[in-house]
């Protein structure tokens, strides 16, 4: 009998979107949108548990299949250029039309549109030349000419146009409203280290750009549509990379290849290279993706074909032609969707381009600079520029040209100033606005101004005329007022913008200052102490104040000698040279932070900062000269040589000169000088004033002998009531260093102090002339009054101390005797209190009924009625005299002026024949700020 066994096996199964594990007995999801032969949805794909879904990006909706989107709206259109015609081509219609056509001699290269304007762009390589016409009016027009472009993008968003040069090397862009009059208003984004750019693409919404460099090694790049942030994207299997395209769909870039005959594509950040290889792809020339397909113009067999772009597959050639077809785009609003425009809210004079953070960056025109602002753009003039000081040259050097140089050791492209009256430069300070240059020599105590004419000549005036040398000095250039530092005293010293009041700002603890810099905006001054000769153990010190001399302070001090002080351009740092140790150090305005920003400079000698660039001067062994500049962030240096004695570097500019402070606008409301500080302002006096209240000077008294004027000048004492132990003066300066009852009134007085003479307190610093001065400055009507000098010897601290607790109670003899006769005759000699009137050379006072004293200082007993009588009788004769006399002394000092008003002109015209040079020969200098107006003013003043 024959036995048969049946084995039964028993096999798994799974349903639909199911695969059974490894074990065979379970069932578990199948992702299909990770499938390794592509995703079966051409945008999104969302799997589910057994199953999958395919969904669209806003502006596409899913076709019927449930795989496909399409794109809604209007239809999409094939915008082609082929020789000298634009077309049209429906890609759902499949109906053609031309747009344009053009000269048969015209050469359409690359097109882009803009869907906003409703227009066209295009390159005529002929022409060299972008163009443009409306799709809706034909209307034609000129974007630039003089260009060559091998390919152009339109930014729609930022509203500019891009294109790149082969050639030159550079991507560019304009405004997609620019008009061509005859000069360009492009700029260059990107230079550096671009040797063949061909093809370009734009991601407006993400701030990116994509470029194919066809010079050397090929690759893709990306970089901020600004140009920052700059990347190599791919670097191999490139061969000759003509057109790139972006799909923001898929997150991919497109690219066509004419060496390897292929359409390349990667993921936006590099990885993921593909090569898509047909025997159709023979040469081309531009390429686009728009939904599921690659577009491309093939030079050689003249066709316009398409492809899907994941699989090459149904092939389809749309447009055949016996022309060359070239540039080619889709059209469709989904290409070119909507969103905000960072560059509105940028404030940019000129051109805005887009950035990777969503801001808008300002670029300038190639003519012009962009200022510190980081929004104007300014002529290469009015740029920033470096001065070299030679003893009677001064030299120009722009930072742009700078650039240039590329380590060269050539002196820059520059422009001289020769100076044939001075003999030798000290220092110098400029105005940039109001191009105005301020100047001093050594053995020469004069600050001179000079202002350039559109003529050619140069004419200058003394603003502040010193005993010894000017070492140094500051303009503030908000409020025009005048720092220096002389070689007679220790003391730093200020003066209005025309030499006017001028006053001691610091003179204790002043050993031998060298060096002054301000920063007029936050109000702030630095100065450098190199201390004492005859004390070499305290050494040099930087310190800082305000500019009104309040809140001063010590930063640094060594024994080093620190050179070439300046503020960092927002001036919260200070910078400076130690010529002796070879060290350019700074430190933080509060004292903190302090560093070595360079060492190991051998023959440092000068330094200077600005624009965010450290400049610095060396002279080697065999005495060559060498001017050192850098990035302050970098370590790399450059430098080029100079065959000249150098006394001084200067960095200026326009909007570096910027800001406002309490003092620039209307003198800070005060009557005399106005002098600044972080929370406001200080109105000071000069020599022979007295601050009246918070902002007005008023002249102080006139004290005859025996009695002396307190030290405010307000008014006089007698010398019974000087430390009489009873405050007579307002500020009880006359109870001032007394020491005892018996030698409080043996203070000595001058025999010699006569009634009408002027007497000017030495201990009140706002009431003071320049210690070092004997300061000539310009009096009302351009007469020039000597102010006193007060001699201090450069010595210590307790030495000037103790000089000056001496003379505190002395009155001070006026060097002018007759001057008493010239001075006013106002309320203010009566103390207020009275009527003043000159009899012979002496000023007397009639005093109201309540006041008696030769200056109606003193009040009078209660009035009689027949004292009342009396006085109302007294007053109106003396009112009398006073009208007389006003209108005799007004006609004489008329008389007078008008004489010496003669004689000034007469001089004055002298003198400019000897203080205007004639430059008109030199070929140098070329004064390009020329202000017409300006120079009418001059012209006529």
């Amino acid at each position: 009998m024959l036995r048969i066994n049946i084995l039964i096996v028993q096999v798994c199964a799974c349903e639909q979107g199911f695969e059974l594990e490894s074990g065979g007995h379970a069932c578990r999801d199948v992702d299909e949108c990770q499938r390794p032969g592509g995703q079966p949805c051409s945008q999104t794909c969302v799997n589910t548990d057994g199953s999958y879904g395919c969904t669209c990006h806003p502006g596409y909706s899913l076709e019927p299949d449930g795989h496909t989107c399409k794109a809604t709206g209007t239809e999409p259109i094939l915008l082609v250029a082929i020789q000298f015609r634009l077309l049209l081509y429906g890609l759902r219609s499949l109906k053609e039309d031309i747009l344009a056509t053009m000269d048969k001699n015209v050469m359409i290269s690359s097109i882009d549109y803009d869907l906003v304007e409703q227009k066209v762009f295009w390159t005529d390589l002929r022409e060299e030349s972008i163009k443009w016409i409306s799709m809706d009016t034909k209307k034609k027009g000129t974007v630039v000419k003089g260009i060559r472009s091998d390919c152009i993008v339109v930014d729609w968003i930022g509203r500019n146009l891009y294109w790149v040069d082969g050639t030159a090397g550079q991507i560019l862009a304009i405004q997609l409203t620019a008009v061509w009059r005859g000069k360009s208003e492009h700029t260059v984004v990107l230079d550096d280290d671009v040797t063949q750019p061909r093809a370009l693409a734009l991601d407006p919404l993400n701030g990116l750009m994509y470029w194919s460099e066809v010079g050397g090694e090929p690759q893709i790049e990306q970089a901020g549509m600004d140009g920052s942030s700059r990347k190599v994207l791919v670097d191999q299997g490139l061969g000759l990379p003509t057109s790139i395209a972006l799909d923001q769909l898929s997150w991919k870039i497109f690219w066509s290849d004419e060496k390897f005959h292929c359409i390349g594509s990667a993921n936006l950040d590099g990885t993921g290279i593909t090569m898509l290889q047909l025997t159709q792809i023979k040469s081309p020339f531009a390429v686009a993706v728009f939904e599921d397909a690659i577009f491309w113009s093939d030079t050689k067999t003249r066709t316009v074909q398409r492809v899907k772009k994941t699989t090459g597959k149904n092939r389809a050639v749309l447009i055949k032609r016996s022309e060359q077809p070239c540039g080619l785009k889709i059209m469709h609003e989904v290409l070119q969707p909507k969103s905000s425009n960072p560059c509105l809210d940028a404030g940019c004079s000129h051109l805005c381009l887009l950035s990777p953070r969503s801001k808008g960056s300002c670029h300038c025109p190639a003519r012009l600079l962009l200022a510190d602002d980081g929004i104007t753009c300014v002529p290469l003039e009015e740029s920033a520029f470096l001065f070299l000081v030679l003893p009677t040259v001064i030299m120009q050097i722009y930072l742009k040209n700078l650039e240039a140089l590329l380590g060269q050791s050539a002196l820059p492209e520059h422009r001289m100033l020769p100076l044939a009256t001075v003999n030798r430069l000290a220092s110098l300070d400029y105005l940039v606005q109001e191009k105005a240059l301020y100047l001093s020599e050594l053995d020469n105590g004069d600050v001179r101004l000079l202002r350039l004419k559109e003529s050619g000549k140069l004419s200058w005036r003394k603003i502040l005329s010193v005993e010894g040398t000017v070492i140094d000095f500051a303009v503030d250039w908000l409020s025009g007022n005048i720092y220096w530092i002389d070689s007679e005293n220790p003391h730093i010293n200020v003066a209005s913008s025309e030499g006017q009041c001028p006053t001691i700002l610091f003179r204790e603890n002043l050993y031998r200052p060298a060096s002054v810099v301000l920063h007029p905006p936050s109000a702030v001054m630095c100065f450098a102490d190199l201390g004492s000769q005859r004390d070499g153990e305290r050494g040099s010190s930087i310190e800082c104040a305000s500019m009104d001399g309040s809140g001063r302070k010590v930063l640094w001090q060594k024994s080093q000698v620190p050179a070439g002080l300046t503020f960092s351009d927002s001036g919260t740092r200070v910078y400076w040279a130690d010529t002796g140790r070879g060290l350019i150090e700074s430190i933080q305005q509060d004292g903190s932070q302090y560093r070595i920003d360079r060492r190991g400079i051998e023959g440092l000698n000068l330094f200077a900062y600005g624009q965010g660039m450290m400049f610095w001067m060396t002279v080697d062994d065999a005495q060559i000269t060498k001017v050192w500049y850098s990035k302050a962030e970098l370590s790399e240096s450059r430098w080029f040589q100079i065959d000249q004695k150098i006394v001084d570097l200067k960095v200026y500019s326009k909007h570096g000169q910027q800001g406002n402070n309490s003092c620039s606008k209307d003198n800070g409301g005060c009557s005399h000088i106005c002098l600044p500080n972080p929370e406001g302002r200080t109105c000071k006096c000069p020599s022979g004033y007295y601050l009246a209240n918070t902002s007005r000077c008023s002249e102080a008294v006139l004290c005859s002998e025996p009695s002396q004027s307190c030290k405010d000048g307000q008014k006089c004492v007698s010398m019974e009531q000087v430390c009489d132990g009873h405050a007579d003066c307002l500020d009880g300066s006359d109870e001032m260093g007394c020491t005892s009852p018996d030698q409080n009134h043996s203070t000595p007085t001058s025999k010699n102090a006569g009634a009408g003479k002027r007497w000017t307190p030495k201990a009140a610093p706002p009431l003071q002339a320049t210690g070092s001065t004997k300061a000539r400055s310009p009096g009302p009507e351009g007469m020039n009054y000597p102010l006193r000098k007060t001699v201090l010897p450069p010595v210590v601290a307790s030495e000037s101390k103790t000089s000056e607790t001496k003379r505190k109670g002395e009155p001070v003899q006026p060097k002018d005797s007759q001057r008493a006769k010239h001075l006013p005759c106002g309320t203010d000699f009566c103390n207020g209190r009275g009527i003043c009137t000159v009899v012979g050379e002496l000023r007397k006072c009639s005093c109201l009924m309540e006041y008696g004293g030769e200056f109606c200082e003193e009040p009078a007993r209660g009035p009689t009625p027949g004292h009342i009588a009396l006085s109302v009788t007294i007053a109106f004769s003396v009112v009398l005299v006073a009208l007389g006399a006003f209108v005799y002394f007004r006609r004489e000092h008329k008389l007078k002026r008008n004489n010496a008003a003669a004689s000034r002109n007469l001089s004055r015209r002298k003198e400019n024949g000897q203080e205007e040079e004639n430059l008109m020969n030199s070929e140098t200098f070329v004064n390009e700020a020329y202000d017409e107006q300006e120079l009418l003013t001059l012209q006529t003043d």
